[in-house]
């Protein structure tokens, strides 16, 4: 029985999201300046939570937390010793100059923008119609998605975790999914579930392409049997959020034993010291505060990894061609093993027309052999049919929206992902990669496409071959 929907909500305007990487190789990470010398500029520092780093060997991580727990006048608001990272708040900036006498690094636990702000139109479409039915969910097709639920391949039984802005688990197709147990926030302040007065959120829009369930409602994720875990890791009002959340969400992910993580999320900064603040603001910091920051989410990436989690992360949407483009980095997009995700979209969409391409590179989408793994349907803006030329998925309180970005590019991705370890059982992180990888369709020609990786991303032949 078919259930009415009465609105569809629209997203008019790109959406910038980043985020990449290669686990097949080691990624280029020259091009840092000579380290700056910390001085006294934090004698009145701007923040009050700052990273606290050790050495990886555990004696280190030890007499480090140690070290934290005894200090007077230090709070401390997180500890991930597993990765020999602490979290702490002081005014007390002395306390920072003991902490590196301690060999221990020091840097503030920068708050920026991962995911950029948007501006969002109601726009009605057709009630009471099923959205895949209509043709809506071009990105479906472009990756044979429902020939391989044909065969009986859904997800059930693998699980992916969405680090994000939170989720809405009570949206009719996602809801039968979500985990809700296992769901949690790092965000001071903020529930993993999202407010009633948002309507486009992205996470919800991430996660129904991953696997909004087979309700016959409105939409269809690419595994609609999987089991989605929601990790909030960014504010949902701002996109914003700091990198120690970030790495937590990660620890988190592979200690519940998540099969596959996606972040469709990111920044780029430059190895010389510029950062870009959650207020938009640039400024300059010592380059080595760059490569600490790398260093330690390269930490949390290989924790995930090392417990069974395939990490999956949208290129960005900068239209740059990273090959050569040495003094840039993206995060978590430049680190190793996590499988880079770029953007194809059709040109003009419109359902029922025959012979359309979908793999054209999206105009926006980040480029480069050295950093874009796989590519997958994200959507583009530039036709005159924009809306339908986009990515339809899920929007709180039973809504949907069109969205565009390489961030509604990974979760096709990890919707495939689920369905190869659905199949296969638990698998390592290469594995699954190598997976995608040899079943991706070279649509760009053989071997690496400056644009698409590997290929584009077919489900079909994912689980098949």
């Amino acid at each position: 029985m078919k259930r009415s929907i009465t609105s569809v909500w629209k997203l008019m305007g790109l959406m910038l999201f980043a985020g990449a990487t290669l686990v097949s190789c080691e990624k280029n990470e020259d091009g840092f300046e000579e380290a700056e010398v910390v001085s006294a500029e934090l004698a009145e520092p701007s923040f009050t939570n700052y990273l606290i780093i050790s050495k990886e060997d555990e004696t280190s991580k030890k007499a480090a937390l140690n070290f934290l727990k005894n200090t007077e006048n230090i709070s401390i608001v997180r500890a991930l010793p597993e990765i020999g990272m602490t979290v702490i708040n002081t005014k007390d900036a002395s306390l920072l100059t003991k902490a590196r006498e301690q060999n221990l690094t020091v840097i503030p636990d920068y708050e920026i923008k991962w995911i950029p702000t948007a501006e969002a139109t109601q726009a009605s479409l057709a009630d009471g119609e099923y959205f895949y039915d209509i043709g809506y969910m071009w990105g479906l097709d472009a990756i044979s998605a429902p020939a391989a639920w044909d065969l009986g391949f859904t997800g059930k039984g693998a699980s992916v975790y969405v680090l994000d802005s939170g989720i809405d688990p009570d949206h009719y197709d996602l809801a039968p999914n979500v985990n809700t147990e296992l769901s949690i926030s790092f965000i001071a302040n903020e529930s993993y579930v999202v407010s009633d007065d948002i309507g486009f959120n992205h996470g919800t829009h991430v996660a129904g392409t991953i696997a909004a369930a087979d309700t016959n409602y409105g939409i269809i994720g690419v595994a609609p049997e999987a089991e989605l875990v929601a990790v909030k890791v960014l504010s949902e009002r701002t996109g914003s959020g700091p990198f120690s959340a970030i790495n937590a969400g990660l620890m988190y992910a592979g200690d519940m034993g998540a099969d596959v993580v996606n972040m469709s999320l990111g920044a780029t900064f430059r190895k010389s010291g510029w950062l870009t603040d959650a207020d938009g603001n640039d400024y300059h910091i010592p380059a080595v505060y760059i490569r600490d920051i790398i260093a330690a989410q390269q930490r949390a990436v290989n924790y995930a990894v090392s417990k069974g989690t395939t990490v999956i992360a949208s290129a960005g949407n900068d239209s740059q061609n990273y090959d050569g483009l040495s003094s840039y980095i993206k995060l978590p997009g430049g680190l190793n093993n996590v499988v880079t995700v770029s953007a194809t979209a059709p040109q003009a969409y419109y359902p029922g027309l025959p012979d359309q391409n979908f793999d054209i590179p999206s105009s926006y989408t980040t480029h480069g052999r050295s950093l874009v793994d796989v590519a997958a349907p994200g959507g583009d803006f530039d036709g005159p049919s924009y809306g339908l030329d986009g990515i339809l998925s899920a929007g709180n309180n039973n809504g949907f929206y069109f969205s565009s970005g390489t961030s509604m590019a990974a979760p096709h991705v990890s919707g495939v992902a689920a369905l190869v370890i659905a199949k296969n059982g638990k698998m390592s992180p290469k594995e699954v990669q190598r997976q995608l990888e040899n079943s991706a369709d070279k649509v760009d020609g053989n071997g690496k496409s400056v644009f698409l990786g590997q290929g584009r991303i077919n489900a079909l032949r994912a689980v098949t071959e």
